[in-house]
């Protein structure tokens, strides 16, 4: 069945102007569109916001949304929210002003039914309708479209958020609480923008850390967070800044082609701050690192060219086996790529990957070792590469058989 979502946004927040809680401001852009992102990642298409108003705020947000290529329909009547949903699809609920974690929605989105998040009365306030003397909801249930259409043409001048939760209880709908894990403390409901505040710091601790490989992790991670901050409520894209990385990497390959050296070991270093800039804005803002942009895809190729111009521009003086030595690099580094596919292995972050490699280089540049460099390069490729193979095709162990004595 597919997976819709129906996103509540029509509360006011609890502020003055007249400000929908849904264009609060959250990491640059809206609690709406952060809530959009959450659904879309879940695999929810469409995705219907029921509004009463479309103010400029909030028409702006979709509009963003739309340009991501999400599909987000407008519904002004809870009828036109049903008339946008297959009665046979699997319905996902937010509340309005819910901020979750992606954890909170996978967990409900992997059960079958009827089925709502809940939480202990005794940890929140009003702001969570009460579902019974024990527990309110948590701001995220899953329906069917069929509910929502029964809800439409019984809903008179109800609210449609709480009407298709009492409905959905009254259906028997399983309740599953929270687990007291870490990722329940971003769940919340903004009334007002300074709720968001210790939302949207635990939101960067989490999009910033955990990077996949060790040059963003561990070296260039401060000045990362340092650009992620003064860009994340700035036009600038992730796009932008991959095309920027690119164009780096590119004249830093024609720049050692002239045998400028160091001005191309610059630019290559350059382009990957750039790069892990654009890797955690996405994160920060729930866009996939490959979904940013083509250049995202293009750039470890651009890397490899990049390597070749150095090789080229160094084999007249250190001798033609330089080209040897990228080539078996680049060799490498597009076996392990192949062998690892999308597999999550040990030691992940410590392998051979152009970020990493370029950086690696570096101290071999400043004691003008360049061929030695370049040697380490290939071993080091050629390491991550076996390191890989080995775990990818390790034997299964056998399954244990029956016990002596047993049929």
């Amino acid at each position: 069945m597919t997976l819709a979502a129906l996103i509540a946004a029509y509360h006011e927040a609890d502020e003055p102007g007249g400000r929908l809680r849904a264009t609060l401001p959250l990491a640059g852009r809206t609690l709406l569109e952060r809530q959009a992102r959450l659904a879309g990642a879940a695999g929810a298409d469409p995705i219907v916001v029921a509004v009463e108003r479309v103010s400029p705020e909030l028409a702006a947000a979709i509009d963003r949304l739309r340009a991501q290529g999400l599909r987000v329909a407008v519904a002004r009547t809870a009828q036109e929210a049903a008339d946008s949903v297959h009665p046979g699809d699997r319905l996902l609920v937010m509340a309005d002003g819910l901020i979750a974690a992606e954890t909170h929605v996978s967990r409900l989105v992997s059960l079958g039914g009827h089925s709502l998040l809940t939480i202990p009365d005794v940890r929140v306030d009003d702001r969570f309708e009460r579902i019974d003397a024990h527990s309110r909801w948590a701001g995220l249930a899953l329906v069917d479209g069929a509910l929502l259409q029964e809800t439409a043409g019984l809903l008179h001048d109800w609210d449609l958020q709480s009407t298709l939760l009492r409905r959905a209880v009254q259906s028997g709908a399983r309740q599953l609480a929270v687990r007291g894990e870490p990722a329940d403390d971003q769940l919340t409901v903004a009334e007002r923008a300074e709720d968001l505040d210790e939302i949207e710091a635990r939101m960067f601790e989490g999009a910033l850390a955990g990077r996949r490989d060790w040059v963003s992790a561990y070296w260039l991670g401060p000045v990362e967070t340092l650009a992620v901050r003064a860009l994340v409520a700035r036009a600038v894209s992730p796009p932008a800044l991959n095309l920027a990385a690119f164009l780096l990497t590119v004249l830093g390959g024609l720049t050692f082609l002239s045998r400028w050296l160091w001005l191309g070991m610059l630019l290559l270093l350059l382009s990957t701050l750039v790069e892990g800039i654009a890797a955690r804005l996405a994160a920060v803002r729930l866009q996939d690192e490959e979904e940013t942009s083509w250049w995202s895809l293009v750039l470890p190729a651009a890397a490899g060219g990049a390597l070749v111009a150095l090789a080229a521009g160094l084999a007249p003086v250190r001798g033609w086996g330089c080209l040897s030595l990228a080539g078996s690099t680049i060799a490498f580094a597009l076996a392990q790529r192949v062998e690892a596919g999308a597999r999550r292995l040990v030691g992940q972050r410590w392998l051979a990957e152009h970020k990493g490699l370029a950086w690696l280089l570096l101290p071999f540049a400043i004691a003008n070792l360049w061929g030695t460099g370049l040697t380490l390069l290939s071993i080091y490729a050629g390491a991550s590469f076996f390191w890989v193979q080995r775990q990818v095709h390790a034997p299964v162990p056998p399954a244990a058989g029956p016990a002596a004595g047993e049929d």
